[in-house]
């Protein structure tokens, strides 16, 4: 009988470390799975969120060469160039917008698109001012999105 009650706390021992291993073991494992998670996330809104910079600041620069070959000569096939890149530039700032917004708050999108917008507005300047003034407008909607981006990734740090 003592034999039988000492193998049958034996089998209870044996399934309550078990049965603890198992806990800790999948606590552990989704914690790191979490963490992973994150990481890729962090990476993810790093790469997005530089590409779009890049992407606006590529754009702002053709906006730039466009009004000034326009005001030089409307007609010049250099124009119609800096017509074309800045379409090309457009393009690839609205896809890094886009993409920006799959992985932003309401905020750093909004942020994003203010910037995206001034710098659309950077042709209609009517005077050299104008262009100059347009032009600091956009590059401060691109350090306000910059800065706010760079608090969220800090912070998710």
């Amino acid at each position: 009988m003592a034999s039988a009650i000492t193998g049958i706390i034996a089998v209870l021992g044996t399934l309550l470390g078990v049965t603890v291993t198992y806990v800790f073991q999948a606590r552990t494992a989704k914690q790191a799975h979490q963490t992973a998670r994150e990481e890729r996330l962090w990476q993810e809104r790093l790469t997005t969120y530089s590409t779009f910079a890049g992407a606006l600041t590529d754009f702002r620069n053709s906006q730039n060469d466009r009004w000034q070959h326009e005001r030089q000569d409307p007609r010049s096939q250099a124009l119609t160039a800096a017509q074309d890149e800045s379409r090309r530039n457009r393009a690839e700032a609205t896809s890094a917008l886009f993409r920006l917004r799959l992985l932003a708050n309401g905020t750093l999108s909004e942020l994003a698109s203010a910037a995206l917008k001034l710098t659309e507005e950077i042709p209609q300047a009517a005077d050299e001012y104008d262009r100059r003034d347009r032009e600091r407008k956009a590059r401060h909607a691109l350090a306000n999105f910059t800065e706010a981006a760079a608090a969220q990734i800090t912070g998710d740090r």
